[in-house]
């Protein structure tokens, strides 16, 4: 193991590895093979600069292992990553000690055979558990989007339809849970919007939730026999290749995806156009750039190397997007997936942005709470412009696909089967929000759910007749087993009259 010197290379990719490996509802084979690319070429430039001062590619080698090694510890991942940042004292200490390293190594005579031994090796060690987890999670399926087609009837209207998907914003008493903050279906109410008051996600998730209303349906075809698998892939082919989609371009609508830095929404190929910003670092790098020793380059690129200023950035100009194409010739479908009030939790009350220092200082009550004002002012903006400025009356669906993670449910391996009560009705309730004009809005109801959303929409204007589906509610397991589903339904709605009882 001393012939070879490869240990930078290996520590370079390990915590893009080990992202990967323990973030199972985030992978993509395209992502994970983008980023190893990106860090390797950056660690491989390092070692030729260090080559070349240290005229010792053993020297070279180890004097970047470490210097690799102190920057990952600081990584701010969310996943443990960033601890020795919490003692002040401990980084500059730690700069002391591998200045002292880098001198000893420039003048050490010996070839450090040694050393460069128990760095291969110890690179190997540390590769190897994510390296066995990915591998372990076997090959991504090539099957998963619903084939089976919308049958449009006696066509009355093809209306500009608007698709708006604010992630994680919960229903009424979710709102004014965590922070009090005020609930926007009030408003679309007085704008001619049809708000049912009992409305929840057909799924706790968002790749399972948007899987099932850009089908129309439920996903029991897509994960049959897949209850152990961790598998992602047939659930986000199913994003990207959604019947929605097709229904509206085989009736001649183009179709604006405008994505959010989350892969399965990220771009759409079924889409006339797909509309995003700073997308060519994938994000697992950018979380790598989240250190404090490169956090006066970051600054100095300001979005293009911060996750958290993009997603603020991303958001903005996407409303404005949305908004400037209303009075654009249609027919159109315009679908917007925007991460608030997701965190990261980048918007204060007013739309400015919120510094993570700033997020830390704050309770996770308020944070979510002006994430939800910003939001609520996004809503506004956009639904009076595409009101205002849109040729002919257009329908528009506003929804949250999953309520927030109550606190202490947010980990992966949580067990939902554990979850209380209120944790249960808050994960689930959501925003649902329907402006159908020139439909018969009766078939609307208060406990409607995605999975009828479009069903109701194809109906009232292509004469699909679809039936409607019950509206479910599925559990998950856990993020490590999101296949292995339970019907919660009947117990939602006996917790919802109980809450209503109480009060």
């Amino acid at each position: 193991m001393t012939r070879f010197t490869f240990h930078p290379l290996l520590f370079a990719i390990l915590p893009v590895l080990s992202m990967f490996a323990a973030n199972p509802g985030q992978r993509s084979g395209h992502e994970l093979r983008d980023s190893l690319a990106i860090v390797l070429v950056a660690s491989g430039l390092l070692l030729l600069v260090a080559a070349a001062v240290y005229r010792s590619i053993r020297k070279a080698a180890l004097a970047v292992s470490v210097l690799l090694l102190v920057w990952w510890v600081q990584v701010d991942d969310g996943s443990g990553g960033g601890w020795l940042r919490q003692w002040r004292f401990v980084m500059p200490l730690t700069y002391a000690v591998v200045l002292v390293w880098l001198v000893w190594l420039y003048r050490r005579k010996t070839p450090l055979t040694g050393l460069t031994g128990f760095a291969n090796w110890a690179s190997v060690g540390a590769v190897l558990p994510p390296v066995i987890a990915l591998l372990g999670m076997g090959p991504q399926a090539a099957a998963g989007a619903s084939n089976q087609a919308i049958v449009a009837g006696t066509v009355k209207a093809k209306p500009d339809i608007y698709y708006l998907v604010f992630d994680r914003y919960g229903d009424a008493s979710t709102t004014a849970a965590f922070g009090g903050a005020e609930y926007i279906g009030d408003y679309l109410a007085t704008r001619g919007f049809y708000v049912p008051q009992a409305s929840r996600s057909n799924y706790m998730k968002t790749a399972l939730s948007l899987s099932s209303s850009l089908n129309a349906d439920y996903l029991d075809d897509v994960v049959r026999g897949r209850e152990q698998s961790e598998d992602w892939e047939p659930v986000y082919r199913n994003i990207w290749h959604h019947r929605v989609g097709r229904f509206l371009r085989s009736q001649g609508y183009s179709y604006t995806h405008l994505g959010s830095w989350f892969y399965p929404t990220r771009e759409n190929p079924q889409a006339t156009s797909n509309v995003n910003y700073y997308t060519t670092i994938p994000r697992a790098v950018l979380r790598l750039f989240d250190s404090q020793s490169f956090a006066p380059v970051q600054r100095a690129f300001g979005p293009w190397l911060d996750d958290r200023l993009q997603n603020w950035h991303r958001v903005r100009r996407q409303v404005d997007d949305v908004i400037r194409l209303a009075p654009t010739p249609g027919p159109k479908f315009v679908f917007l997936h925007v991460l608030v009030p997701h965190p990261p939790y980048v918007f204060a009350r007013d739309g400015g942005y919120v510094t993570k220092a700033e997020e830390r200082k704050r309770s996770f009550d308020e944070n979510y709470a002006n994430q939800v004002i910003a939001a609520n002012a996004m809503i506004r903006r956009m639904v009076d412009g595409i009101l205002r400025d849109s040729p002919s009356p257009p329908v528009i669906i506003v929804q949250g696909d999953e309520g927030p993670y109550p606190p202490g449910t947010g980990r992966e391996e949580f067990d939902w089967r554990t979850a209380t009560q209120a944790q249960l009705l808050q994960k689930t309730g959501i925003l649902n929000a329907y402006y159908l004009p020139g439909a018969d809005t009766s078939v609307l109801y208060p406990t409607i759910s995605p999975v009828n959303s479009f069903r109701v929409v194809f109906n009232s204007y292509f004469g699909a007749n679809l039936p409607l589906l019950p509206d479910r509610t599925l559990r998950q397991i856990s993020d490590f087993k999101p296949f292995a589903f339970d019907d919660i339904t009947s117990q939602l709605t006996m917790m919802a009259r109980s809450d209503v009882r109480a009060e």
